[in-house]
């Protein structure tokens, strides 16, 4: 096929889709999120706990720290406040103490929207506090505060 001075070789643009981190311990609001998540161009990893979070990040107190290049390059996390074994406050308070992960923002979700609770965890480091359910809108708003 002549293309004249032009190229005939298709172009492929590489788009990389944000990666975020979704922490929650149902599995059908991790579904539901995700789904969200998803439609807004996102590539999403779900884990169902912070113990499991923290494991898959390399960040687990038992395990040796996989170093800057092994660890995933997350560009945001959001997780569940009300999980067992490690509340949300609890695995935010290790990931903002963490080199690897305390530039990556965190937002927090709960069914409880008391100020002390948004107020705690804000102050920790949260980027933003999101009530549940969460809403196309929220995972917008997120999506201009990844980095």
């Amino acid at each position: 096929m002549d293309c004249g001075p032009y190229s005939c070789k298709p172009i492929r643009a590489f788009v990389e889709h944000p990666h975020v981190l979704l922490v929650d311990d149902c599995e059908i609001t991790r579904k539901l999120i995700e789904l969200l998540f998803t439609e807004c161009a996102c590539r999403v990893t779900t884990s169902d706990g912070g113990v499991n979070a923290l494991e898959y990040l390399g960040l687990a107190d038992d395990d040796q720290s996989l170093g800057e290049y092994n660890t995933p390059k997350m560009k945001m996390i959001c997780i569940d406040y009300e999980m067992p074994r490690m509340n949300g406050y609890e695995l935010l308070k290790k990931l903002k103490e963490s080199p690897l992960m305390e530039d990556v923002p965190v937002a927090v979700m709960a069914s409880d929207n008391d100020p002390t609770l948004v107020k705690k965890c804000i102050e920790a480091g949260a980027v933003m506090f999101i009530s549940k359910p969460v809403k196309e809108v929220d995972v917008e708003k997120l999506k201009t505060l990844m980095k």
